[in-house]
């Protein structure tokens, strides 16, 4: 939701911040406006801010009338400042792990996708901008470019928003007709968790891509793994490969596959984009991350694995409100997440994580690539 120009001066200045004043591309379908209640947007829950939108329900036929049986809130992670301080050390992450704002793989074709042109501006889309850092570093490294961050949730800026850059609140779940071939480059991060249908997605965003464009995706696994760097199993206390950080994460994958979260998706990501017809040059990279600076001997790992462990310990406190919505009750998620922060701050268990990138380009008809 693009916030209107006509509503900008009187929707506050969290709102303001939103929209740079631009409108191209063409802004969603889906506005915003400062006379709505900020509770249609956001909602308490157990402590924390989540969005209040994104819904799944369950429907049924009968006797002609069709009726919903559970209404049930997708993504369940935080939208609150605490999160967002999260997002951003995550895009550190992501951008140190990378050694660079999109992978190496690709570095020289995004360049050029996004060189300035004589006729037009180049175009950028990022899906579940978070806390906005991708999008506004995005903006900054191409500011001939314009760059469109979408969120379920506003974006708290803490800086200036460059020019070329704005914001919208939308949902992805609900298509991108008014995108059509819109953008150069497409980028989703860390999405899966509030999308129902991730095929349908990539169809949808590969038509927002120009002919010769590219989609990027990039994306953490909730699967833990060993110091040996194998798949982490889901032992009981006292067994020797037990883990309280593990168990948190697989009682968090199952809550949110319970509701219809795309938690897989890092894993499935270079077949889902085989089937889609209109791209090609697919292509990915998996990273593995220890959780946690227990591994020595390189500098740059020990950074990432530092930021790594403050990202995981920031992270299991957002997972509570799931977990308690799941029917877990409070002295036991509390006592989970307590032992698992324990363990991480005390480096009582030596994990990998895993942090998957995929990419891949639309094709360029043939007819267009004649002329």
């Amino acid at each position: 939701m693009a916030l209107p120009l006509d509503d900008a001066t009187d929707a506050g200045s969290d709102v303001d911040m939103m929209s740079s004043g631009r409108v191209s591309p063409a802004p969603s379908l889906y506005s915003f406006h400062s006379s709505i209640d900020g509770r249609t947007i956001l909602r308490d829950l157990h402590g924390r801010i989540l969005n209040n939108s994104n819904d799944v329900s369950d429907y049924s036929l009968i006797d002609g009338i069709t009726r919903i049986h559970v209404s049930t809130k997708l993504y369940m992670l935080p939208a609150d400042g605490e999160e967002h301080d999260r997002l951003d050390l995550q895009h550190g992450i992501y951008t140190l792990s990378l050694g660079g704002l999109y992978p190496a793989a690709v570095r020289e074709e995004v360049k050029a996708l996004l060189a300035p042109r004589k006729l037009g501006r180049p175009a950028i889309l990022d899906v579940g901008t978070g806390s906005g850092s991708w999008a506004m570093a995005m903006a900054r490294e191409f500011p001939h470019a314009e760059v469109v961050g979408m969120d379920l949730a506003p974006v708290r800026l803490v800086s200036s928003i460059p020019s070329n850059c704005r914001f919208e609140i939308d949902d992805a779940n609900l298509g991108f007709a008014h995108y059509q071939g819109s953008f150069d480059v497409v980028h989703a991060r860390a999405v899966g968790g509030g999308i129902r249908d991730f095929l349908t997605l990539l169809a949808e965003l590969a038509n927002t891509v120009r002919p010769g464009g590219m989609l990027l995706f990039a994306d953490g696994e909730m699967q833990l793994y060993d110091e040996n760097m194998q798949p982490l199993p889901v032992a009981e206390p006292g067994d020797e490969l037990f883990s309280w950080t593990q168990r948190v994460f697989h009682a968090t994958y199952h809550a949110m596959k319970s509701r219809g979260s795309q938690v897989d998706t890092p894993s499935l990501l270079p077949t889902w984009l085989s089937r889609i017809p209109d791209l090609h040059k697919i292509g990915s990279q998996k990273i593995f991350i220890p959780l946690g600076p227990w591994k020595k001997g390189d500098p740059r790992e020990e950074a990432l694995s530092e930021m790594l462990r403050t990202n995981g310990l920031m992270h299991m406190a957002g997972m509570k409100p799931l977990l308690l919505e799941d029917g877990y009750l409070a002295d036991t998620v509390d006592l989970w997440i307590s032992e698992a922060q324990r363990e991480l701050a005390g480096l009582t268990a030596r994990l990998y994580t895993r942090w998957s990138f995929a990419w891949a380009e639309r094709k360029i008809e043939e007819s267009a690539a004649a002329v």
